[in-house]
């Protein structure tokens, strides 16, 4: 396979990134806080962040920022495990926030599908209104951006942390948590962020070419965070696949030094996702017991923080929001930049953008059907669908 043949990818992955700061500049935490208002919700007793894949590492992400500004308890879950697990004892006063970019993956329409059955209020965050995610839950959250095309998701993913963050945001005005001038603010804060991003990518553009010089290319590559970034680690990882099909670990920044840790030697490499808040001193060990075992280590973290970038090998400087809690929607970017660089740097690689028979088995198993992907197709899923079989 050429070349030329990934360009179209890798310019929809470098489009998606570099469309983030505007994103969020231009206001879609208000569009979409403005949205949520008019939906018919209430405070519920719970909250249940499912999806699967970016769309769950959206909701790990912003957890915190749910029970910190509603005050109300917020679990992130797979789709899956909602579906099949937690649904069973979840309480009929919670509120299920389902997230799906397509609005088509089989197992998140199935929550919408099992919360409906008992009588749980739920909401489709997605950017299809057309989809079954869209029909199946109790009121959708449509979550609008000018998709890049076909390559690994960037700017979808942000999109998601937005809706998400904004949909927080609406629940601690109902929870009373947040009064009307905590709401602007940090609805501000989240507008704000976009030049923190524009900062970012120009601080990052240059150094995260050279870390993906210098990344093994038959090693370990481990990427590490904790707290809201456990998510930027996971989602980073999934880069690592989808743009370059490199089976990266996402590690929970603590379980590193109980795992990873036992395989981490010269000719490995680890990225470490700190930025300011409550656990950076917690990455700064690590990056030390890395270089110290002889593996490659790389600091995500602010370019004023002068005592975490000692500790690494290389820096990629982030200008972080001021919150903690918002640090995902910049922390993501160092790692969008270096895995566009690295797939470039190993040149065609096999992947579900590539490979048909790849593609109709990954649609089969997301979708129930390599049909389902297509914008003409919205078949429901009901509970139990098999993910080889669409039923009318």
């Amino acid at each position: 396979m050429r070349m030329d043949q990934h360009e179209p990818r890798w310019q929809n992955m470098l489009a998606g990134i570099t469309a983030q700061p505007g994103y969020l500049r231009d206001g879609a935490a208000r569009a979409l806080h403005a949205l949520a208002t008019g939906l018919p919700l209430r405070a519920p007793s719970r909250v249940y962040l499912v999806g699967c894949g970016d769309s769950h590492y959206a909701g790990l992400a912003t957890r915190f920022a749910f029970e910190r500004w509603s005050g109300i308890p917020t679990e992130a879950l797979e789709s899956l495990e909602f579906s099949r697990y937690a649904i069973e004892d979840a309480p009929s006063d919670a509120l299920l926030v389902a997230v799906s970019k397509s609005g088509r993956v089989v197992y998140t329409v199935e929550c919408a599908h099992v919360a409906r059955e008992r009588g749980i209020a739920s909401l489709g965050l997605t950017h299809d209104p057309a989809s079954p995610l869209a029909r199946a839950a109790s009121m959708p959250l449509l979550c609008t951006y000018d998709d890049s095309g076909p390559g690994p998701g960037t700017l979808s993913y942000l999109a998601s942390l937005t809706g998400l963050y904004a949909l927080a945001v609406r629940l601690g005005e109902l929870s009373g948590r947040l009064d009307q001038a905590a709401v602007s603010h940090t609805l501000e804060a989240l507008a704000a962020v976009g030049d923190d991003l524009t900062r970012t990518l120009h601080a990052c553009r240059d150094g995260a070419a050279r870390v993906a010089a210098n990344l093994p290319t038959d090693g370990l590559i481990s990427v590490l965070g904790g707290g809201p970034n456990y998510a930027t680690a996971l989602f980073g990882t999934a880069l690592f696949i989808e743009a370059a099909a490199y089976p990266a670990a996402g590690v929970q920044l603590e379980e590193w030094a109980h795992e990873q840790f036992w395989c981490t030697r010269p000719g490995t490499a680890t990225l470490v996702v700190a930025p300011p808040g409550a656990s950076v001193d917690r990455a700064r060990e690590h990056l030390q017991a890395v270089r110290d075992i002889g593996g490659y280590a790389v600091a995500i973290c602010s370019g004023e923080d002068a005592e975490t970038s000692t500790l690494a090998d290389a820096v990629l400087p982030i200008v972080p929001p001021a919150d903690e809690l918002l640090s995902p929607l910049v922390t993501a970017i160092p790692l969008e930049l270096i895995t566009l660089a690295f797939a470039q740097r190993l040149g065609p690689t096999v992947t579900v953008f590539d490979d048909e028979r790849r593609r109709v088995v990954h649609f089969r198993q997301l979708y129930g059907s390599p049909d389902q992907a297509s914008p003409g197709s919205d078949a429901p899923a009901p509970r139990r669908l098999s993910a080889e079989t669409v039923l009318p």
